[in-house]
């Protein structure tokens, strides 16, 4: 995999990180040479467009600032376990981390929610703009800074696809599988009666290979080929389940409100910078992994049309009964329903 970019800073960036200097305004000497060093948990392997994208980010991060920000990513497991990152960050036993919102779920239903709502129509850069231009990176950010957290960019990209042993010819074909999921996706497979397992993430494989279970639902068709489950379930259906994913990189708020005006500036422009980089190298992967994994036997399969239907006359009521959770969910809902509309479907 190619990495995303070279090593400068694009000009855009430099354009935008200066402007920020400007418009902010300097702090004063001592400030002006002070270090701010974050570390960094990531749940992504290195290989990962997340990853690759990340190692990018801080290398502007660092060029821009003349070396005063400077991130250090650590590989998964390095200091917590994924689903221990959205706390960790917000009690400081670390400085940041990449994570999904599903895993704090007990903290912020909302959360979860958002995560990857089955049957959202909304594609990644969708789901971007609904963020960043309909006031949601705000909604985000103020219920995450009760948790001393900053919300600090969406990292999305295509939604969860079912890969599975055998071909889904029809309903009764998808009925007959034990199905790996997790989240608001477990839920719509429970309400149409589909069987569902949970095993982690890292026993998919094996568990594909023994016979566990019959297929599973974790990823895009690109973290298919990178964890290599195509190898012993080569039914990629379409289409995806849900529209997106959408994970985060979150920051302790402590740490984020000390860096001065104008590091903070230039540090909001890099994640935004982030977030779009991430999904286009995904867009990009969707489709060399497709080539790829094609070229190794793996079949790309269409659902019939009236599995499509049941999963989204399901996924439907799911969302209204998620509304049901609290208050936030149901505001997510409500503008995410408002935003579907204004797109045309």
């Amino acid at each position: 995999m190619k990495k995303l970019s070279g090593s400068r800073v694009s000009m855009a960036l430099i354009v935008l990180m200066v402007l920020a200097l400007v418009l902010v305004g300097f702090v004063g000497s001592a400030s002006a040479k002070k270090v701010y060093k974050f570390t960094l948990q990531n749940m992504f392997s290195l290989n990962h467009p997340v990853s690759i994208a990340l190692d990018n980010m801080s290398k502007d991060l660092k060029a821009a600032t003349d070396g005063q920000i400077l991130i250090q990513a650590i590989p998964p497991g390095g200091l917590v376990k994924s689903p221990e990152i959205f706390e960790s960050v917000g009690n400081g036993a670390i400085d940041m981390g990449t994570t999904c919102s599903c895993y704090h779920a007990g903290i912020l239903p909302m959360a979860a929610t958002a995560f990857a709502l089955p049957g959202d129509p909304r594609g990644p850069m969708n789901i971007l703009s609904f963020i960043y231009d309909e006031g949601i990176l705000e909604f985000f950010r103020e219920a995450y800074a009760k948790e001393n957290v900053v919300y600090g960019a969406p990292l999305c990209w295509a939604g969860y696809t079912l890969v599975s042993k055998k071909p889904i010819n029809s309903w009764d074909d998808l009925k007959k599988l034990k199905v790996r999921a997790t989240g608001s996706v477990a839920k719509n497979l429970k309400k149409l009666d589909i069987p569902t397992v949970f095993i982690p993430f890292a026993e998919i494989y094996v568990g594909l290979a023994r016979g566990t279970i019959d297929a599973e639902i974790s990823g895009s068709h690109t973290e298919s080929f990178l964890a290599k489950t195509y190898e012993v379930a080569k039914y990629q259906m379409t289409p995806d389940v849900s529209g997106a994913q959408n994970c985060e990189i979150i920051v302790n708020k402590t740490k984020w409100d000390s860096l001065p005006a104008n590091l903070r500036a230039i540090f909001e422009i890099a994640l935004k910078k982030y977030a779009f980089d991430v999904t286009r190298a995904f867009d990009t992967e969707d489709i060399l992994s497709k080539a790829k994994m094609e070229a190794k036997g793996a079949q790309y399969l269409e659902l019939p049309a009236d599995v499509v239907k049941k999963w989204q006359d399901s996924a439907m009521e799911l969302w209204d009964e998620l509304a049901s959770q609290d208050a936030l969910c149901a505001e997510y809902i409500k503008r995410s329903k408002e935003h579907i509309k204004s797109l045309g479907y």
